[in-house]
């Protein structure tokens, strides 16, 4: 099993100072990577400001997740690897099919057919990997062609691919280096069917799905997920009572959510997630902005930082 590892998902700050407070406290709290969303909702641009937190932290920096549709992978590929350059290799790049409607509606751009969308990321992945290679590469897809492209050269980017529907879990086998499990888009958009998707049953039968696919490479790659909402000691049931009237699930399932929820003692919370990296392989959490403060006393005990 990997060691136990947290980063931060933020959307930015409302000012430098707090931008640079902000930094200091993720990185004092044993958080070992700071994301960044890509949606078009306001915040900051990923990259420029991931390129700040690289040089003013130690932290991995990465995107959490980058719609493919949103950039060409060509033009994806140097952003990433400028990124890994600035950072010293401590850019990690999550992608994912897209997902979110509004960012589709607000852009004018068409939200095609699932299984499009996911043939346009295993086109991207491709194209990626070829610009990665440094060397000039041409490429004719059904959704991509580049010509006599000169790729730009620089460290390893990891490759973190959202995954939840069996498509996309066998993609994510296949090229990723950390695996974030997600939502699936076969299992419904109302707040009940996607609590459901986001369940213990249903992680554990992605994380079977993923190992059956992973084969050898199953030790090689990373496990991740991101939780949706966080509550620790005195916040915990408030926490669990507003997930169970939002999803009309039992409150035992909604403490049984990995994806979507944490809420319990600090105590609890250490034994049930140790339980479930036994039984998923999950080994990497992702918390929201809000959420690190209430998480802190997890992150330590399980790190083992101060």
């Amino acid at each position: 099993m990997n060691p136990f590892r947290f980063g931060v998902l933020t959307k930015g700050a409302r000012s430098r100072k707090a931008w640079l407070e902000l930094l200091a406290k993720v990185e004092d709290a044993g958080i070992s990577s700071l994301h960044m969303p890509t949606h078009t909702t306001p915040q900051f641009s990923p990259a420029v400001a991931l390129a700040d937190a690289a040089a003013r932290t130690t932290l991995r920096i990465g995107t959490l997740v980058q719609n493919n549709d949103l950039q060409h992978p060509a033009l994806l590929a140097r952003e990433a690897t400028t990124l890994a350059l600035l950072s010293d290799g401590r850019f990690e790049l999550g992608i994912g099919a897209g997902w979110m409607e509004r960012d589709y509606q607000q852009l004018g751009l068409p939200l095609d057919p699932g299984g499009e969308r996911v043939s346009r990321l295993t086109e991207a992945i491709d194209v990626l990997r070829r610009c990665w290679s440094g060397e000039e590469t041409s490429f004719q897809g059904e959704h991509y062609t580049i010509h006599s492209l000169q790729g730009l050269r620089g460290p390893s980017v990891p490759l973190l691919i959202g995954a939840g529907g069996d498509r996309m879990l066998r993609l994510a086998a296949e090229a990723a280096d950390i695996v974030s499990f997600s939502r699936s888009m076969s299992a419904g958009s109302t707040a009940h069917e996607i609590a459901l998707d986001a369940s213990m049953e249903s992680t554990e039968r992605k994380a079977r799905i993923l190992r059956d696919h992973l084969g050898a490479r199953a030790a090689e790659v990373e496990l991740n997920i991101l939780v949706i909402l966080a509550g620790v000691g005195a916040d915990a049931q408030a926490k669990v009572d507003h997930y169970v009237s939002q999803t009309g699930v039992s409150p035992q399932m909604a403490r049984e959510t990995p994806e979507n929820l944490l809420a319990s003692s600090t105590d609890e919370l250490v034994d049930l997630l140790q339980e479930r990296r036994a039984r998923t392989g999950i080994s990497y959490y992702v918390l929201r902005e809000p959420d690190l403060d209430q998480a802190r006393a997890v992150v330590e005990k399980l790190t083992g930082t101060p």
